[in-house]
């Protein structure tokens, strides 16, 4: 591929929100994360995990969880107000309604490393662990539509942690760093404003 085909297929690609209720199948999930896979990792350790939820009756035990955790810390903060609490809420859980959910996770750092990395102001970025399975993401995002699926990352559902980490099949020592609603779009959103090179690049 070219620089103009790869430009095009990122100039195409969009975030979907809504789907069909048609499945996924289990070839096109594994072709994803054989593309997630090939992404650059700090130090190669390829620190992440990709857990699939497929079944609607978890998924949708897991949305009525998240809404329930997310109203909970919204009602402590009374400046927000109703309208905004909603599209919180709604940004939270809207994950449920796909026809599959990948729950991208990376690799915690070894205690060592925490010890070294104690000084940082930003320590998740600078073990690159966290950074390391975001590429990951893409990699994954962009093959979701070579093949004609619609995706939508969302960090909103983290909101409700103790969901997530109650979960007691998922691997040890990962932490969770998005979920991902896959699945074959209902919609096609309009290309979203984008800054110019010029007001993004700075020579020094």
């Amino acid at each position: 591929m070219d620089y103009e085909g790869l430009l095009e297929l990122m100039r195409t690609r969009r975030s979907v929100r809504t789907f069909s209720d048609r499945p996924l199948d289990h070839v096109d999930v594994e072709r994803l994360i054989e593309a997630a896979r090939w992404a650059p990792s700090n130090h190669n350790r390829q620190g992440w995990k990709f857990i699939v939820f497929e079944d609607r009756r978890r998924l949708s035990e897991l949305g009525e969880k998240v809404r329930s955790s997310v109203s909970r810390r919204l009602e402590q903060l009374p400046r927000i107000t109703g309208e905004h609490a909603g599209q919180m809420i709604r940004w939270a859980t809207l994950f449920a309604d796909a026809p599959c959910v990948v729950l991208a996770m990376h690799k915690r750092s070894a205690a060592v490393g925490r010890e070294l990395l104690s000084g940082a102001r930003r320590p998740e970025l600078v073990s690159g662990e966290s950074l390391s399975t975001a590429m990951a993401v893409q990699n994954l995002l962009l093959a979701a539509h070579a093949l004609g699926l619609g995706a939508c990352v969302l960090t909103a559902p983290l909101l409700a942690g103790e969901v997530w980490e109650e979960l007691d099949d998922l691997p040890m020592g990962f932490e969770p760093t998005c979920v991902i609603a896959l699945g074959y779009p209902n919609e096609q959103p309009p290309p979203p404003r984008r800054k110019t090179v010029a007001q993004i690049l700075d020579y020094r």
